[in-house]
């Protein structure tokens, strides 16, 4: 084996070890907010006005069978972790039917906020960016008076994705041990980069997955220890309201 050849070698196994040894535990932390109404319409997203009609207005949100109001959901994330799932019962208990929604706020990692600005689906633009995902749904937009309606949330970091590059941006900073690549069609070519040229031409390169799992493993535990704050904040509000349409 030639020089050359080991040295690749052991570059690639020193790679790896490093990713086992560094790949720290994300704490992703989501805060909800719920709005429960009680004979009376109030919310700040809501145009529309009680028109003084005397109709019961009673609406829950149960987690595990309790009831709860604003509520956060604090999940350890790692490269390979098995879903972190939350389920809540939205229960319409009144006479009107209720519209539910849920609107993204803000979205952090490592301190820094994540421009959404144009974006439609904030979901969809996390799993384009980041090799971790969260997934929001729910079975009913409406709720008929006496019915409930299922809202769901899912974190997940897939260690083998079908996904094979994760595009750059505004939260990614320069590293010299990564590989970095650029698109065209459905080529990646890798790219030279280095500090000097690397700002001007992120929002065009590329991670490979096995990078961008051990980029945030590293990066993502290093921000935790010095700052003992959870390196993915994301915060979007659940709101309901009657349905008037």
């Amino acid at each position: 084996m030639s020089l050359e050849s080991r040295k690749e070698k052991l570059d690639y196994l020193s790679k790896k070890l490093r990713k086992k040894k560094f790949m720290a535990i994300l704490l992703a932390l989501f805060t909800f907010g719920v709005n429960v109404f009680a004979w009376f319409i109030f919310s700040t997203h809501s145009e529309y006005t009680y028109d003084g009609k005397v109709a019961s207005w009673d609406i829950e949100l149960r987690e595990n069978g309790s009831i709860v109001n604003n509520f956060i959901i604090a999940a350890d994330m790692k490269p390979g972790m098995t879903d972190f799932e939350k389920h809540y019962v939205v229960n319409n208990l009144g006479d009107v039917d209720a519209r539910l929604t849920y609107t993204i706020e803000s979205v952090k990692i490592m301190g820094r906020t994540v421009d959404l600005t144009g974006v439609t689906d904030s979901v969809d633009y996390m799993k384009t960016f980041y090799p971790f995902s969260l997934d929001v749904s729910s079975d009913k937009t409406v709720i008929a008076a006496g019915t409930s309606a299922n809202f769901d949330v899912v974190v997940s970091w897939d260690f083998e994705d079908a996904t094979a590059y994760y595009k750059l941006n505004e939260i990614y900073d320069f590293d010299d041990s990564f590989k970095y690549y650029t698109k065209s069609g459905t080529t990646y070519t890798e790219f030279a980069a280095t500090s000097s040229n690397y700002t001007s031409n992120r929002n065009n390169l590329f991670l490979e997955k096995d990078d961008a799992d051990t980029y945030f493993g590293m990066k993502c535990g290093t921000y935790q220890n010095d700052t003992s704050l959870p390196c993915l904040e994301v915060k979007f509000e659940l709101t309901v309201e009657q349905n008037h349409a």
